[in-house]
Order: C-alpha cells, then structure tokens, then sequence
C-alpha cells in the first residue's frame, strides 16, 4: 500500500512539471505534505505544525546543506525588497519577528546547524504557499515569479528528497 502511495506522490511530482510556478508550488506542497504522512504516521494538525521538524530527522546533514546551498534558497533569502515585505498585507508592517527571524536563521545557520536553517526555510515556505493560496498581496507579473520560482524549485527538491527516504 505505501509503495503504491509512494508511487501516486511520484506521478503528482512529475505532473508538475508542465504547470506554471503558480499552480506547480501547490502541486508540491501537497505532494510533500503526503510525503510526510507517509513518513511518520501523524493527524492532519500534528503533520502540519510538526511535519517538517519530521521530516528533516529522516535527512543526512550532508543533504540538508547541500540542499540549502541551492541557488534557489539565496534567491529567496536575499530578494530585494526583502521577501518579508511581501509577506506582509500593504497596511500592516512586516512580519519582523517571525519573517525576518527566520531568514536571519537560514542565512546564519546554513552551516553551523543546518536542521534548524531547514526548518526556518520551511516555515518561509509555507507562508508564501498561503499567500500565493490566497493572493499574494502585490501585483501579478515579475515579482511574484521572483518568488515563485524558486519556491518551486526548493519545494521540488525537498519532495523528491523526502521521496527518496520513503520504503
């Protein structure tokens, strides 16, 4: 049965491929969520609030840096504006206390504790998925693909990592 999950998450990971960044960083959220369930048998609450503190206990250090290390990160953690202000509503201010934290973690902790760097990024992960869920808050067009695009590729590579790890 899990293999036949497995195989099903597989298919959903491929089949992103020819959507638009988009429509592709819910495709994948999904499919690393289900990834996830596979891993560690949770409720739906827990999986979400615990799901990638999971899954980074089943990846090497080695893997984790190498895949914080990925241009793709450096593209989110070092946009300009910063993302933070993107992931704000216009009226109110940056979510400095947790946005900015956990950038400043991803970017200081790559090396020296890089669980805690992948988890940081997965709590940035998942707000964009949730503004893009629910409409990012600026202008349709190049910004939102700066943002996008390497949400989908960090999503990507988490799954098919994530996948790898699964029986």
């Amino acid at each position: 049965m899990e293999n036949a999950e497995k195989e099903q998450i597989l298919s959903e990971i491929v089949s992103t491929q020819s959507l638009p960044d988009c429509e592709a960083v819910d495709a994948l959220w999904v499919a690393l969520t289900n990834a996830v369930s596979l891993m560690k048998s949770a409720s739906a609450s827990e999986r979400d609030s615990k799901g990638m503190s999971a899954l980074v206990e089943n990846f090497s250090d080695e893997e984790i840096k190498r895949l914080l290390n990925d241009g793709s990160v450096d593209s989110l953690v070092f946009l300009d504006p910063p993302l933070e202000t993107v992931l704000a509503d216009p009226d109110e201010k940056p979510d400095e206390d947790s946005t900015m934290r956990a950038i400043g973690e991803i970017r200081s902790s790559r090396e020296a504790d890089p669980r805690k760097a992948l988890i940081n990024l997965g709590e940035i992960l998942k707000r964009i998925r949730n503004k893009r869920a629910h409409g990012f808050k600026t202008e349709s067009g190049p910004r939102d693909k700066e943002i996008l695009s390497p949400t989908r590729k960090i999503l990507y590579l988490l799954c098919m990592l994530a996948i790898s790890k699964l029986s």
